[in-house]
Order: structure tokens, then C-alpha cells, then sequence
């Protein structure tokens, strides 16, 4: 039997081409959620997907991306960019 999470992650939302056995990785969880990089050998798209599991329901989200699964790790525990380091960074950009 497959589990909720086979289920929810055996195609690519794409292009609905089943997703080969290493495709899907799981990145992180936290309680009953869990976060997914999937990757479409067809298509060549990649997606994050979230699943909660709840009272025997799941939910899922799922996000187009082009990070690769060692990019969405290094980027999950890196530090948020603040306000003010979007503007210098504007700044730096669009000031002459």
C-alpha cells in the first residue's frame, strides 16, 4: 500500500509524467509537515511541495521552482534578507 505521500507525489503537476524513484526527495519536517523537492526527468520543471497530515487528512501546496533540492536545503537555513538589505541592494542597482 502506498503511503499519503506516494500518492500525492507520484506525478509531475506539469506535465503528469510519473515521477521516477529518486525524484522525490524529502527535504525537512517539522510535527505533521513535511517539504518536498520533486524533480521531472520529463519536463525538466521542478516543484516544492508541502504536505500536512491532520486528524488522517492531507493537504498538500505546491510551488514551481528552479532551485535543486541542495539549493532549497542551503536556502532553508540561511537567514531571512531584511527591509533594509532589499533597498541598499535596490539602491546599488538603480542609483548612478
Amino acid at each position: 500500500m502506498k503511503t499519503p505521500d506516494q500518492q500525492l507525489l507520484a506525478q509531475c503537476p506539469l506535465c503528469q509524467a510519473t515521477y521516477q524513484k529518486d525524484a522525490v526527495r524529502l527535504l525537512g519536517e517539522r510535527g505533521a509537515t513535511r517539504l518536498f523537492h520533486c524533480s521531472c526527468q520529463q519536463c525538466g520543471h521542478a516543484v516544492m511541495a508541502i504536505l500536512l497530515e491532520s486528524s488522517g487528512w492531507v493537504s498538500s501546496v505546491g510551488v514551481v521552482t528552479d532551485l535543486t533540492a541542495q539549493d532549497a536545503l542551503r536556502f532553508r537555513t540561511s537567514e531571512p534578507i531584511s527591509a533594509d538589505e532589499c533597498i541598499r541592494f535596490h539602491q546599488q542597482l538603480f542609483t548612478p
